[in-house]
């Protein structure tokens, strides 16, 4: 079980998240709303805590207007804070997942800065993240080709666990266009332990599922927004608990080794995956 949204809740909770660094400065200004989003999750049932470290990027912070060594600093302090508040709403046996995402907007795939930034980007974050000290790390939202080849690459310099996940353009096909089957290809020459679909619209996952699965054969996951349209959504209108329930059933019948949600979800909702997970296994007793 992953946990769900980070940055909506925070937005729930009265934060402002102003782009580009979104929810980076949270970690630095809000921790304790931080610490408690983290802690709902985990009371709800999530085993996976991930890091709030979506925008924690020296490149994002440049983006800001912050000077290159302010701007790493600003990074890194944001990103230590993150993990530390990770690691304390994770208790048992749970674990922290590193975020790392593209590097600008993961629904502009467009947007990709190029190689020599995303070769400094990743290449920092594994860095920091290898220090931290995290149970896995978890590349999401990934949807531009070139960039996910840097980003595999990347991986190869940490001993940590690293899970993958894409977003798509549909069931065919990443966002920047590519097809779903070169993508996961490419995928397959690194030493990726599992491999998600996340933040597409939860109708847009089902379209992709059996395609997916004839490529992929090794743990799989999936944790769809549940905003109403695509990437243009809010994350405040979303689709209602009948249909999030149905949903979540069709994709347990899959047997995806992870699971969870994304933008627009709540500790309810985890809770709900939770509850369904139970009903299905006295179900198989």
């Amino acid at each position: 079980m992953l946990d769900g949204a980070m940055g909506t809740e925070l937005v729930r909770n009265g934060v402002e998240l102003p782009l580009p660094i979104w929810s980076a400065d949270a970690n630095l200004d809000h921790p304790d709303i931080v610490l408690n989003i983290h802690q709902e999750y985990a009371a709800a049932g999530a085993d996976i805590i991930t890091t709030n470290t979506f925008r924690t990027t020296t490149y994002t912070y440049r983006k800001a207007g912050y000077t290159k060594q302010r701007a790493q600093e600003r990074a890194y302090d944001s990103l230590m804070s993150a993990v530390d508040l990770a690691r304390k709403s994770a208790v048992d046996t749970m674990k922290v997942a590193g975020s790392i995402t593209a590097i600008d907007d993961c629904y502009s795939p467009e947007l990709y800065p190029g190689k020599g930034a995303a070769e400094d980007t990743f290449g920092e974050l594994v860095e920091w993240f290898s220090e931290a000290g995290v149970d896995l790390l978890l590349f999401e939202t990934m949807g531009n080709f070139e960039e996910i080849e840097i980003a595999l690459e990347a991986s190869l310099n940490i001993e940590i666990n690293c899970w993958f996940s894409l977003i798509l353009k549909d069931g065919k096909h990443i966002l920047d266009g590519h097809s779903l089957d070169e993508a996961i290809n490419l995928i397959k020459t690194f030493p990726i332990s599992c491999l998600m679909l996340n933040c597409n619209k939860i109708e847009t996952t089902p379209s992709a599922l059996k395609l997916f699965l004839s490529l992929w054969t090794n743990d799989w996951g999936v944790y769809s927004n549940l905003g109403v349209t695509d990437f243009d959504n809010d994350y405040f209108d979303i689709i209602n608990d009948s249909n999030f329930k149905e949903s979540i059933s069709l994709f347990l019948e899959f047997n995806p080794a992870v699971i969870g949600a994304c933008c627009g979800s709540t500790p309810k909702h985890i809770d709900m995956i939770k509850n369904l997970i139970n009903e299905k296994m006295v179900v198989h007793e």
